[in-house]
């Protein structure tokens, strides 16, 4: 009896040890399954916020290449614009040599008809400041008389000779032919200087004081 109570016990004790140790590796696994969770957990989240790194990225991506082409687009216009504008400036540059040429020859062609008609013919130059030259050439001899005037709207306020006051209209001679006279203009502005000059019994004609 003693005999079957000592191993009665020793199989009790068997079993709980091994219940024991059941229990523990429960324990163990079920640690291991709940860590496995939480890095199924971690991967997951991981999973998404690289999806959502890639969206952006494509997002970005794509913001990138319409900023290129809006960029492409408008260095192009405005290289058409340049073109556009160069070609313009070119065409303007030529039409005001165009016309600059035809005022020369006309300029050259009524010296050249009053030379043949014998009539006189005038130039005037600028000076110093405010001063003009006036020459008379391919005519009579000598001009008794003649009468250098103002034209509106070419900002000369007035003409005189020596110390005298300006005045719209100035009375010269006798005027020989190849000589010329000085007289002064009321204002700076020479650029636009323009004058008629009236020689009896001759038309009248307008000269511009050329830089």
């Amino acid at each position: 009896m003693i005999a079957l109570s000592v191993i009665a016990a020793v199989v009790a004790m068997c079993a709980v040890a091994i219940s024991l140790w059941q229990a523990r590796e429960a324990r163990n696994a079920q640690d291991a399954a709940s860590q496995a969770q939480d890095e199924a957990q971690a991967a997951r989240k991981a999973v998404e916020q690289a999806a959502a790194s890639a969206l952006q990225a494509k997002t970005a991506l794509e913001d990138a290449r319409k900023a290129l082409e809006e960029t492409r687009k408008a260095a192009a216009q405005a290289q058409e614009a340049a073109e556009a504008s160069r070609m313009l400036a070119d065409e303007a540059q030529l039409t005001a040599q165009q016309a600059a040429q035809q005022v020369s020859d006309l300029t050259e062609s009524l010296n050249a008809e009053r030379l043949r008609r014998g009539m006189p013919t005038f130039a005037i130059t600028p000076g110093a400041p405010d001063e003009f030259w006036l020459t008379y050439f391919g005519g009579p001899e000598v001009i008794e008389q003649l009468t250098v005037s103002v034209v509106p709207g070419s900002r000369v306020l007035g003409l005189s000779q020596h110390d005298e006051p300006p005045v719209e209209h100035l009375e010269v001679g006798p005027l020989y032919n190849g000589s010329a006279i000085t007289f002064r203009a009321a204002t700076g502005q020479r650029a636009s200087a323009v004058f008629q000059i009236r020689a009896e019994p001759w038309e009248p004609v307008v000269v511009r004081a050329d830089q």
